[in-house]
């Protein structure tokens, strides 16, 4: 299976936000390794620690927007809080039916390409903000 790897052009600019990043697609790329192995102990680690690590890693942009004042930050942390729900029922589709194929090509195609479109969409569009402020 193709692994997901972090591209750079998605750099946003900003350090600790695109070092969490690295990280997403580091454990969704493990994840999607886990699930091609049908290891289901590491892949619900996995999907454990993603779960958690999203929600960090969103508290941190929220609360950067919150900081700065970014005017888009309604916009921002509701395409946060859909995720978490989507992810979550990813979580439970995989709980309900293991690692079948339709369940690792969600998971891969679904996770990869919502942080593909949202980092270069809307997480650059805070960073840009986050930028400006600090000059």
């Amino acid at each position: 299976m193709a692994t997901i790897k972090w591209n750079p052009a998605l750099e946003v600019g900003h350090p600790e936000i695109d070092q969490q990043h690295r990280e997403l697609f580091r454990r969704l790329d493990a994840l999607v390794e886990a699930m091609a192995a049908g290891d289901r102990k590491e892949i619900g680690l996995l999907f454990d620690f993603l779960g958690g690590y999203v929600v960090e890693h969103f508290g941190e942009e929220e609360r950067l927007m919150q900081e700065s004042a970014f005017p888009g930050q309604t916009i921002h942390k509701a395409a946060h809080e859909r995720f978490v729900r989507d992810y979550q029922a990813l979580r439970k589709l995989f709980d309900e039916n293991g690692p079948t194929a339709a369940v690792v090509i969600k998971t891969k195609t679904w996770i990869a390409d919502w942080l593909v479109a949202h980092i270069g969409a809307t997480d650059q569009q805070l960073a840009k903000h986050l930028l400006r402020k600090s000059a």
